[in-house]
């Protein structure tokens, strides 16, 4: 999600949006969460398309998972290993491994 957002389709770009948009809302009072809610569904932060609320009824983390498999299962991405150990790295641009702290600057 952090670094391969761009493989998303459209549906889960606006699933994502929507709950990172309520997510920020958290604890307000009820009056102005209706104000945000309002805002939000205007401006496009929100939908109340059923299909893409779908995407986010089992939850957040069951959101994610769905989509970095069907992503990992598209072949799309090219993963940085350690030339050394061959473990993946912290991030896809790392020149340094976390675990035997090669490094390939």
């Amino acid at each position: 999600m952090n670094y391969h957002s761009s493989l998303m389709t459209k549906e889960e770009k606006i699933a994502w949006r929507h709950w990172a948009t309520v997510y920020k809302m958290g604890d307000c009072s009820p009056k102005q969460k209706e104000i945000r809610i309002k805002i939000s569904l205007q401006k496009g932060w929100m939908t109340d398309d059923d299909t893409i609320l779908k995407l986010l009824e089992n939850g957040i983390d069951e959101f994610k998972r769905k989509v970095a498999e069907r992503i990992d299962d598209s072949n799309s991405i090219e993963y940085n290993n350690c030339p050394k150990c061959e473990r993946i790295t912290r991030t896809p641009k790392a020149k340094q491994c976390r675990f035997c702290g090669y490094d390939w600057h």
